[in-house]
């Protein structure tokens, strides 16, 4: 059964029309903004216009390291580190909740209206083009793709993750998030009513750009701890905390799948040499030369593109017949 791509957005966007009631119907009891209001906050807007900057350069092949690391530094410092500093413009664009926390907390707590935006802003994204959101404007995930870049500078030998492993990992740990959420095994007590705690919040590598005050040093360490051992890891390994931890990216992982726009290959112009497998970082490039129709999460990382210079058969664009 065929499906035009953009039919996949305009579904998510109907969808929003009958979520947002509801998003506001859990507000109730206190005056609860609505999805077009909050989608207008200066965050979301810039995310979507930064998301659809970044495709159009990929869509015309215009995306180069000189202008990929300015991008990428702009999303881990105005979505990361900015919202940190005394400038009320900047408070705007801070990361709350996280994706990480809209994606757990609308299960643990109801669906608000800034975790359906935020939900919906990450999705969009994903269903328009290759993980934009993941790949490009998450600050996490930003940062690290510019320790790839910075390891490859400086000739560091990558291990590629085995997909079967990660996929399980990050699988894994969702589901036993799912299964202590119900039955509040990890919790904590509000007004003497016990509250279920998420298992993401001690592995959430997001709390890592809220430089609060903590109670204690090794407090301190461990609020820290998870966005700095996720940096460190990603000089040996391509995003761990995207393809091990992060539930959105399992989401997104699903989503991408049948994306409107993302890496596909042009089969007669290719002659099997293996230099985008080889250059590439990830282990989604042997799938798409296969053409599985499951794919490891891509990034847009225009690695493998990049790498195929002579017989340019890999490209930015829609899913296609072999031609």
């Amino acid at each position: 059964m065929k499906m035009k791509r953009w039919g996949i957005p305009a579904s998510l966007f109907l969808f929003l029309l009958f979520a947002s009631p509801l998003a506001a119907q859990q507000g109730a009891g206190r005056r609860a903004a609505s999805f077009w209001a909050v989608l207008g906050r200066p965050k979301f807007v810039v995310m979507l216009v930064l998301g659809l900057i970044v495709l159009a350069l990929l869509l015309t092949k215009k995306m180069k390291d000189s202008l990929k690391i300015p991008l990428l530094l702009l999303s881990t410092f105005l979505f990361g580190f900015a919202p940190n500093l005394p400038v009320a413009l900047f408070k705007k664009f801070s990361m709350h909740p996280s994706p990480i926390c809209a994606a757990t907390k609308s299960i643990l707590y109801g669906l608000g209206m800034p975790l359906l935006v935020t939900m919906a802003v990450i999705f969009f994204l994903t269903l328009v083009g290759p993980k934009l959101f993941c790949g490009w404007i998450c600050p996490v995930g930003a940062a690290q793709e510019l320790v790839a870049m910075l390891a490859d500078k400086l000739k560091i030998r990558r291990i590629k993750w085995n997909f079967i492993f990660t996929q399980t990992v990050r699988i894994g740990i969702f589901l036993l998030f799912v299964f202590l959420s119900a039955t509040a095994v990890y919790h904590t007590y509000v007004e003497e009513q016990k509250v279920a705690l998420s298992i993401y919040d001690p592995i959430n590598a997001f709390h890592g750009f809220e430089f609060t005050a903590q109670p204690s040093f090794f407090a301190a360490f461990l609020h820290y701890l998870p966005l700095l051992l996720t940096l460190i890891l990603a000089f040996k390994y391509y995003r761990p905390f995207c393809y091990l931890v992060c539930p959105v990216g399992l989401f997104t992982n699903l989503l991408e799948q049948v994306a409107v726009f993302r890496v596909t290959l042009k089969k007669p112009g290719c002659t099997d040499c293996g230099v985008c497998e080889k250059k590439s970082p990830c282990p989604t490039v042997p799938e798409i030369l296969k053409r599985a129709v499951l794919r490891p999460d891509c990034f847009a990382c225009t690695a493998c593109v990049n790498a195929c210079k002579e017989c340019r058969a890999l490209e930015y664009g829609t899913r296609r017949v072999s031609r």
